[in-house]
C-alpha cells in the first residue's frame, strides 16, 4: 500500500495519505476538507537502518565482473 503526496488546490496544502488498491475517490484535504487535490510526485522510501546512502547500496562489487 503506496504512501501518495497530494497538494489541494483550493489552499495549496501538501499532505500525505496511505491509498489502498480499492480506493479510487481522491482523498480530501486534511486543512480545508476539499476534493480537489493533486497527486505529486515523491521520493521513493526505502526500508532500513543503512547510513551509507543510495549510491554505496547500488555500487556494483568489482569482482562480479561489472565494469
Amino acid at each position: 500500500m503506496p504512501i501518495y503526496e497530494y497538494q489541494c488546490e483550493n489552499c495549496s496544502h501538501m499532505f500525505e495519505t496511505l491509498v489502498l488498491g480499492k480506493d479510487t475517490e481522491a482523498p480530501a484535504c486534511e486543512k480545508c476538507g476539499s476534493r480537489r487535490v493533486v497527486r505529486r510526485i515523491s521520493a521513493a522510501n526505502t526500508i532500513g537502518g543503512s547510513s551509507r546512502g543510495m549510491n554505496a547500496a547500488c555500487t556494483p562489487n568489482p569482482s562480479s565482473g561489472f565494469s
